[in-house]
């Protein structure tokens, strides 16, 4: 999890250019390195210089992805994961349970589908589609007291359906679940999820985010 400053005064050039790096104080290199180190020297046991002990757990270079994510995002906390599924996945477990349940949508990316389908529901996470673009059908598809997240594509992957976040966010929120929005192809420069009220973002960065 990395934590970044506040760049909601800088507009989203300025934050998409500079947000989650600082100039290299020795250098003065205004672009990060890419660090291909595999494990970093440790100031005595548990005294971890700068925070990183090894790239598994943290990397300099992905610590500047995660801010710079988080700032066009206008959020405060960034995660980056090999690939937006296991991104998905790791974000359903830390907040679902088995037991529980999730709104999709009914034209939702085939990965993330298959992922509810093939993986949460066999953990236990069960799930009901609906059209992010009919906000009543979203919200006859919530369980109360069982819906855990509320999970949107806008536009979906591959019909281009377009959901109203902020109508969609105040269902969720009424029935107690939260609202996590795949932002992959609007991108940032065109939609802020968080700012209409979405609990999470999640993106593929491969895609347009990635220019």
């Amino acid at each position: 999890m990395s934590e970044h400053p506040d760049w909601s005064d800088a507009g989203f050039e300025t934050r998409a250019i500079h947000a989650g790096y600082e100039p290299d104080p020795s250098t003065g290199a205004v672009i990060p390195p890419i660090y291909a180190t595999s494990t970093y020297k440790q100031d005595g046991v548990g005294g971890l210089r700068g925070g990183y002990e090894y790239s598994r757990s943290a990397n300099p270079t992905r610590t500047a992805l995660e801010g710079a994510l988080a700032a066009v995002e206008g959020g405060t906390h960034g995660f980056a994961f090999a690939s937006g599924l296991a991104a998905e996945d790791t974000l359903v477990r830390a907040l679902c349970g088995p037991g529980q349940h999730a709104v999709i949508p009914d034209d939702a990316y085939g990965g993330t589908f298959r992922l509810f389908e093939k993986v949460e529901q066999v953990w236990g996470l069960v799930h009901s589609p609906a059209a992010v673009s009919d906000v009543d059908a979203v919200r006859a598809a919530i369980r109360p007291g069982e819906t855990r997240l509320v999970w949107v594509e806008t536009p979906t992957n591959p019909l281009l359906g377009i959901g109203d976040i902020e109508a969609l966010a105040a269902v969720a929120h009424d029935a107690g679940a939260l609202l996590v929005v795949d932002n992959t192809f609007a991108s940032p420069y065109l939609q802020q999820p968080l700012a209409l009220g979405a609990d999470v973002v999640v993106h593929s960065t491969t895609k347009y985010v990635g220019g």
